[in-house]
């Protein structure tokens, strides 16, 4: 009958404890929301020389400044690539639609003071394994108002095979 007791009253103590914690909070954390905040700034058009060519982008900012979409156009290579870039409760992450036909989803591991971004791959849409082609890194480096870089590492086979590496111009 003690131990009934013992548990019937440790069971209430956690229930109040919990109770009186509240709700755990999704909103992003500082650092994450510092990021996005960061990554606005680049609405607008770019243009960047490449390793494969020139590349044309532009950003806009949709879902009342929740989503920030990257619109990537690679002359000869591929046309109008689209990634989004968002914050998921307190990470940041991205979804890129690739032109080789997946959607691989990466998240924010590391984001530096000095407006570098390391995202890292999460997952994929329409990827039948995770050695199949499919972009797996992005860093992206905000250097100034006009300016920054991103390097996007392919992987093929389960390792890197490629990293394109725009420096970016603002156009307007």
């Amino acid at each position: 009958m003690k131990s009934r007791i013992v548990v019937l009253v440790l069971t209430i103590a956690l229930s109040m404890a919990a109770f009186a914690a509240g709700p755990k909070s999704t909103a992003p954390s500082g650092n994450a929301s510092a990021a996005f905040e960061k990554l606005k700034t680049l609405v607008g058009e770019w243009e960047a020389d490449s390793n494969v060519g020139k590349i044309q982008a532009r950003y806009e900012l949709v879902s009342d400044g929740h989503v920030l979409i990257e619109h990537l156009s690679i002359a000869g290579v591929h046309d109008n690539m689209v990634t989004t870039y968002y914050l998921d409760g307190d990470k940041l992450g991205l979804t890129h639609y690739c032109g080789v036909g997946n959607q691989p989803r990466m998240q924010a591991r590391g984001i530096a003071d000095d407006g570098t971004i390391r995202f890292d791959f999460a997952g994929a849409a329409n990827l039948a394994s995770p050695r199949d082609k499919h972009m797996h890194r992005v860093l992206v480096r905000l250097i100034d108002n006009d300016h920054f870089n991103s390097d996007w590492t392919l992987f093929d086979g389960g390792k890197p095979t490629m990293t394109v590496a725009p420096q970016y111009v603002r156009v307007k």
